[in-house]
């Protein structure tokens, strides 16, 4: 949860260089941008406690932040990464205070207001004091630069937690970008240098919420929020950058997020296919149709040891267009906080396509799996030419958000015994297997293309029927939205 006092960022210079918190616009700027995301990494928690406020269970933190806690961070991330990436967690000596180490007639109750600017040079203050703190307890910081862009260590802190026991609320911050002032190693401006080692991100969350640091340090790893910063509603479910209590129901990241991050077996589908769609928490099965910047992907989910929050198994469909507000420029994370890739419901950077076509999320109200989440008999075809969705104009296709057609479809949909979903899904015929998103490694470029997943035994196995004809879609088209009208004036 990034706060507005990142405004600030729009008075100070901007150099042309790659920006912090993008979703991976720029990839390359593993260290100065973002902390490593695959491979073993070695981050530090450094808990902080002031007299008054609740102390912290020494054994409850290293209990979540070490590898064996089913439920913890460890863990979380390493299912999520499909064993990609594979943080262990120091947890510091703690760095303890008596009174608030923030000026008290400026922060009462030590809590930071959201949105507060103030805040700034106070908070840069105050956690230059706890990097020195624990520097000055001996704490070994050289032993973060285990990993960086190339798999081996870089200069750079592989990451930085930082948990208080007062009303903090949650912030990544990237200091680096801000400071003007000591860096801890006889200069100035820039990373604070410890031991050699390049600090120049935070993740921190306070009154001792574990869970909120798993979302803050998403941050870390260049990952932007994925709820709604103007509350017109949650923003989007199914992540853990999103719509999320912060409780032990954690979800899984999001079907872009998990691609971006390389963690995803990722599945280009080209021509009709008749593919069989595993858990997402055991597989990291990720179905695309299209290419480019706009396009949707598929994901098996369902309750299990993370989204426990589901009721039921089902897809999710979600439809992305990295064009909405992402870019890489040096300090545009400053407005992405303002002015986030969710807040229009109707055309976020991601939206969760729901299957009864009502649009509830986008109006405020919370995901029903049941009905939100495609099962057996639901499917998403092609809409009119032109037909583009808006607040008055509900539809309930795969056209694009200019109201192209696009001849993608997701139909004949059946869940097997496994918890598999089978399904028929139809892309153009040709030219959509050359996309990757690096040179090489996992994760960079689909595993499959074109190719059918399913096993061919029965009818259901068999590549399905041509499209359907334009008139049948005009068709269910008129009903649908014939229900729809009926539902409102109800």
């Amino acid at each position: 949860m990034l706060r507005a006092i990142f405004v600030l960022v729009l008075l100070l210079p901007v150099l042309a260089r790659a920006d912090y918190m993008d979703h991976f616009v720029i990839r390359e700027d593993v260290g100065p941008h973002k902390a490593p995301y695959l491979g073993d990494a070695k981050l530090v928690l450094i808990p902080v406690e002031v007299k008054g406020f609740p102390p912290l269970g020494a054994e409850a933190l290293q209990a979540f932040f070490g590898p064996d806690d089913p439920n913890g961070f460890v863990r979380y991330y390493e299912t999520a990464s499909l064993g990609r990436y594979r943080p262990r967690v120091v947890v510091a000596p703690k760095v303890t205070y008596d009174t608030c180490p923030l000026p008290a007639a400026q922060f009462p109750g030590c809590a930071i207001a959201r949105g507060d600017i103030t805040a700034l040079t106070s908070g840069m203050d105050m956690m230059r004091d706890i990097i020195t703190r624990t520097r000055d307890a001996g704490f070994d910081f050289t032993q973060l630069d285990l990993n960086g862009r190339r798999g081996t260590s870089d200069g750079w802190a592989d990451g930085v937690m930082i948990l208080t026991n007062t009303p903090f609320g949650g912030l990544a911050f990237p200091f680096a970008f801000f400071n003007r002032g000591d860096n801890l190693n006889g200069g100035s401006g820039g990373p604070l240098v410890v031991q050699g080692v390049k600090l120049g991100h935070f993740a921190i969350a306070g009154e001792g919420d574990r869970f909120v640091m798993i979302h803050e340090f998403g941050h870390l790893l260049g990952l932007t929020d994925l709820y709604d910063e103007s509350q017109r509603y949650d923003g989007l479910y199914l992540s853990f950058m999103g719509a999320w209590g912060y409780d032990a129901k954690v979800p899984l990241p999001d079907a872009e997020t998990r691609l971006r991050l390389r963690w995803a077996n990722w599945h280009q589908v080209q021509g009709r296919q008749r593919v069989r769609i595993q858990p997402a928490e055991t597989t990291g099965e990720v179905y695309r149709l299209g290419t480019g910047s706009e396009y949707l992907l598929i994901e098996n989910r369902g309750p299990g040891a993370f989204d426990r929050s589901l009721s039921t198994r089902g897809l999710a469909v979600f439809h992305v267009d990295r064009t909405v507000k992402l870019k890489g420029d040096e300090g545009a994370f400053a407005e992405r906080s303002l002015d986030c890739v969710e807040c229009d419901p109707f055309h976020p950077y991601i939206r969760l396509v729901q299957a009864d076509g009502l649009y509830e999320i986008e109006q405020g109200r919370p995901l029903y799996a049941n009905t939100d989440l495609f099962h057996d008999g639901r499917y998403l075809r092609p809409g009119f030419p032109g037909n583009a969705l808006a607040q008055d104009n509900l539809t309930l296709d795969t056209n694009r958000y200019s109201g192209e057609v696009t001849g993608w479809l997701i139909d004949d949909i059946r869940l097997q015994e496994d918890g598999s979903f089978e399904v028929t899904l139809d892309a153009p015929g040709e030219g959509q297997c050359g996309e990757r998103l690096c040179a090489e490694g996992e994760g960079c470029a689909p595993v499959t293309c074109g190719e059918s997943t399913a096993p061919r035994s029965g009818c259901a196995a068999m590549p399905g029927p041509a499209l359907p004809a334009i008139a049948l879609l005009l068709l269910e088209e008129r009903l649908r939205r014939r229900h729809q009208r009926r539902l409102r004036g109800a």
